[in-house]
């Protein structure tokens, strides 16, 4: 994201990209009001505002996204559901991969080192 190495995690619980305040300023993305974000998005309690025009990229593919900045630093960037049908993702645990069929581009998912229960 911006030019930077992100570590995201995959959310399809939640709708809209997430970003935590303390990455937003590392990358020096400027996020517009909490009150523009909508009634949309009441069920995340700590929203605290939300950010246009990331430049996210996924292999040697970039793409424009948005995503709702919140006060938790455990979560630095979360992609949510929307992004991923928006690229026609899949999520193929038995391969390890994300496969991103709007973009043809395939990346590793969930390295054997950092799955649940290791």
């Amino acid at each position: 994201c911006q030019g930077q190495v992100l570590k995201a995690t995959v959310n399809t619980g939640c709708l809209p990209n997430l970003i935590s305040k303390s990455c937003l300023n590392q990358l020096g993305l400027e996020e517009v009001s909490a009150m523009d974000c909508g009634d949309l998005y009441l069920p995340i309690p700590s929203v605290v505002g939300r950010v246009e025009h990331m430049e996210l990229q996924f292999g040697q593919e970039t793409v424009l996204c948005s995503a709702l900045v919140v006060d938790d630093e455990m979560l630095e960037f979360c992609i949510g559901l929307q992004t991923l049908l928006s690229l026609k993702c899949c999520i193929d645990l038995e391969e390890g991969v994300l496969r991103f069929k709007a973009l043809s581009q395939e990346l590793p998912f969930l390295h054997a080192s950092e799955e649940p229960g290791q």
